[in-house]
């Protein structure tokens, strides 16, 4: 067995101490070049951050930070020089390069601390430079976020928001820190946040996304679709009662002028079988929307037609579908919802028919009429309305002779 001396070991300990001590080095030197290769200094100095012997060195940290906010600014300066946009890899180095400048900036100042001749802790020589760095780009946070959001990466854009969002009350930078903006921006930036983390949707993005809804509030910024995302965020994790909470608060600041709102108000209500207060909503809404309006108000129509509904009341169900049509002919769900109720009709009268000759008395024109509507509906709407070939197709092989053309036209679409 090869024996190895003590003094081998001590020496070969010493050459990997020196290696990754001349690693930083070497940075800090071709950072001081004319034209520093920024990217080629990131890679470079990035084992030195985890490695035993120098992760504890700011300048490390310091000199990873230094080459990210030259990357960036390289980057940044060839996009307002040049005709072309940055491509997408631009983007992405740049964004980053920014946002892990902060981050290492960071991680350096709590190491940059040294004891003065009482004993007290103070920032080191590097710490001024690096808090300097950041308050004069902190503005470029925002630019960097729009890169990353526009190269896809919205987890990177959401973090470099919140890195702007929360730097100046760091307590690291202390009365260094860089002045916050008005509550108005900072609310924007939230708002951008949610659409980032909706747009990321997974089980944590969207915790954050509505995690960011209240908050987005209380700077006051203005804008109807903080609300939407809110609701979507809730959504999406079966958050019920924030969905409602939410709808409620979306009602009361904008009333109808979207009825994504009221809609879940009323779907509240009937999921509770309030069919009483989800009916006053309705009628709340149409009586508020002017008739200029015909697409919500249709809308608004076609919801009352689905409360009448589901009290078993079809004749007042049709009555309000076919006024939703009538202020707003475009409106395919309208003819949809009007088919459904006569169609589900004919079957109720054929299950309940003496005999065939009954049936065909009752039943037919029921179904003659359902299917003109559900033909109608289809023509508005086919890309949302798919299943109307299939209802078509059983509807006219149920009508039997003298419709099995009809039967298969519609069995083939």
């Amino acid at each position: 067995m090869k024996k190895f001396s003590l003094l081998g070991i001590c020496l070969l300990g010493a050459f990997a101490i020196s290696a990754q001590t001349n690693v930083v080095k070497e940075v800090e030197q071709a950072l001081k070049a004319s034209k520093p290769d920024y990217s080629a200094a990131i890679n470079k100095i990035k084992p030195a951050l985890t490695d035993e012997a120098t992760k504890n060195d700011p300048l490390a940290w310091k000199l990873a930070g230094q080459a990210g906010v030259g990357l960036y600014d390289e980057l940044f300066l060839k996009e307002q020089l040049d005709t072309a946009e940055l491509k997408k890899d631009e983007k992405l180095a740049a964004g980053h390069g920014l946002l892990d400048c902060y981050n290492y900036y960071l991680t350096a100042i709590p190491l940059d601390r040294h004891p003065d001749k009482k004993g007290v802790m103070k920032p080191g020589k590097l710490t001024k430079g690096m808090i300097k760095t950041m308050n004069e780009n902190y503005s470029q946070l925002q630019t960097a976020a729009i890169f990353l959001f526009q190269a896809s990466d919205n987890q990177g854009a959401y973090d470099t928001w919140e890195m702007f969002l929360t730097l100046p009350t760091n307590p690291l930078l202390g009365k260094d820190a860089p002045k916050a903006y008005p509550d108005t921006v900072v609310g924007q930036i939230m708002y951008y946040q949610m659409l980032a983390s909706l747009i990321e949707n997974n089980q944590e993005s969207n915790e954050r996304a509505l995690a960011k809804f209240k908050p987005t509030l209380t700077t006051g910024y203005e804008n109807p679709e903080v609300y939407i995302y809110g609701l979507e965020a809730a959504r999406r994790l079966n958050d019920s009662i924030s969905m409602v909470e939410i709808a409620q608060l979306g009602y009361d600041k904008y009333g109808t002028s979207n009825i994504t709102f009221i809609g879940e108000l009323i779907n509240d209500g009937l999921n509770r079988n309030d069919y009483v207060s989800s009916e006053k909503l309705v009628r709340e809404a149409i009586a508020a929307t002017p008739d200029t309006n015909v697409v919500i108000k249709g809308q608004l129509y076609d919801i009352l037609g689905v409360v009448y509904e589901r009290q078993n009341n079809d004749e007042g169900a049709i009555e309000n579908f076919k006024k939703a049509i009538e202020i707003n002919p475009e409106n395919g769900k309208g003819y949809y919802d009007v088919a459904r109720i006569i169609y589900n009709q004919a079957v109720r009268l054929d299950d309940t028919a003496k005999d065939e000759a009954e049936s065909n008395k009752l039943v037919t024109p029921k179904l003659l009429e359902a299917a003109d509507y559900f033909v109608k509906a289809y023509e508005l709407d086919k890309d949302n309305l798919t299943d109307i070939p299939n209802i078509l197709y059983r509807l006219y092989y149920r009508l039997g002779d003298g419709y099995q053309d009809k039967a298969e036209e519609w069995q083939d679409k």
